[in-house]
């Protein structure tokens, strides 16, 4: 019989349940809220559309393996040289590449509990041992604590600002501060997934591109609030010789054709983003409100969802399933360590009307 490591054995498959349309013909709902996965729910850009359906007449042919014009307009962006960027599908694509491109036998990750859940799947399906430190009692994250943590077998320190999925950030004095107690053996990922809502919300949210570090690794994602969820995109920026070993391991003619596409029209697509941000104000206000006329805590939001703390995993699962058959789609957050709290996207206008409404008539 063929042996499969333990590490991997020890794996669980991701398995989605069921579907929203298996929902609406269960309980008959006609009216939804789709808000569990932090989408924008605003759609596509109309730029990235326009040049992928111009990408299309070539995907007889490989894409650019190096995606020279996507890296170009990502490094303008930021404001770094186009050897400092990495694209991948998806930034979770680039958490795998680092446990590839970086992590020794022996090395360890070192992050939070409460965090994103990709990172603890992927340090463990590369047989790398995680090292976790508690969230604060305010759900942010303990710097203090996980620099208290390294050891010499620290490699990479994980940090998720805003984290996903309390929605706490952490400043540009703490990250400072906590840099400036991590040796020099360690590469610092700051995980940004949500820093166009951060920076729209946030005059002290740290763009950590901008610290030109050593050991930072930054990351950020397409499927936020730049809308191409489903066409798997993300990036890193860094040191250039960091990303050079990313790029050695990552797959060849990775982001597709059509992917990269994508990313350019969106980075053009400014009205699209500006417009994504304004409804993101005004629904994260509208969720804070309700939540403090009904007395419900929630942890501070600086991304594109509110996470609330029921105080037992009974009430978390209970409401979620009330929710769910009035048409309403929200995270319970069991699976990522957080069994009595929720996590609330923003959704449209009406959609948050709707959670709101539903909310408020069903509260106990």
């Amino acid at each position: 019989m063929i042996r499969i490591p333990d590490h991997i054995e020890e794996l669980k498959s991701y398995h989605p349940g069921k579907s929203i349309e298996e929902y609406r013909s269960e309980f008959g709902f006609e009216k939804t809220a789709v808000l569990w996965n932090n989408e924008n729910n605003l759609g596509v850009p109309r730029m990235a559309v326009e040049e992928m359906q111009n990408a299309l007449e070539g995907m007889n042919i490989y894409p650019d393996p190096l995606s020279e014009k996507l890296r170009t307009a990502i490094a303008k962006l930021n404001k770094v040289k186009v050897d400092q960027v990495s694209v991948e599908n998806g930034s979770e694509s680039i958490l795998a590449n680092m446990f590839k491109a970086f992590v020794e036998p022996g090395e360890e990750l070192l992050t939070t509990e409460g965090t994103f859940v990709a990172v603890y799947i992927w340090a463990k399906s590369s047989n790398v041992s995680s090292q976790l430190v508690p969230l604060k009692k305010d759900f942010s994250l303990d710097l203090d604590g996980l620099a208290a943590k390294i050891t010499d077998k620290t490699k990479i320190v994980y940090l998720s600002n805003p984290n996903n999925p309390t929605g706490t950030m952490f400043t540009k004095g703490d990250l400072k501060s906590f840099l400036d107690k991590v040796p020099e053996h360690v590469i610092v990922v700051v995980d940004e997934a949500y820093f166009e809502y951060a920076t729209s919300l946030r005059d002290d949210y740290p763009d950590s591109t901008r610290l030109n570090h050593p050991q930072v690794i930054t990351l950020r994602t397409f499927s936020k609030a730049y809308g191409l969820a489903g066409i798997r995109l993300g990036y890193a920026v860094g040191p250039a010789r960091l990303i050079e070993a990313l790029n050695k391991v990552k797959m060849t003619f990775a982001p597709s054709g059509v992917t990269q596409a994508a990313g350019i029209g969106a980075l053009k697509d400014v009205a699209f983003l500006q417009q994504s941000l304004r409804l993101n104000e005004s629904g994260l206000q509208l969720l804070k409100d309700c939540f403090e006329e009904l007395g419900i805590f929630y942890a501070t939001p600086a991304a594109n969802f509110v996470m609330i703390d029921l105080k037992s995993a009974e009430k978390a699962e209970e409401l979620t399933l009330d929710l769910l058959r009035k048409g309403i789609f929200v995270r319970w957050l069991r699976a990522f360590g957080l069994p009595n709290c929720i996590r609330v996207s923003v959704g449209l206008p009406g959609e948050n009307e709707h959670f709101v409404t539903t909310l408020k008539s069903i509260w106990r």
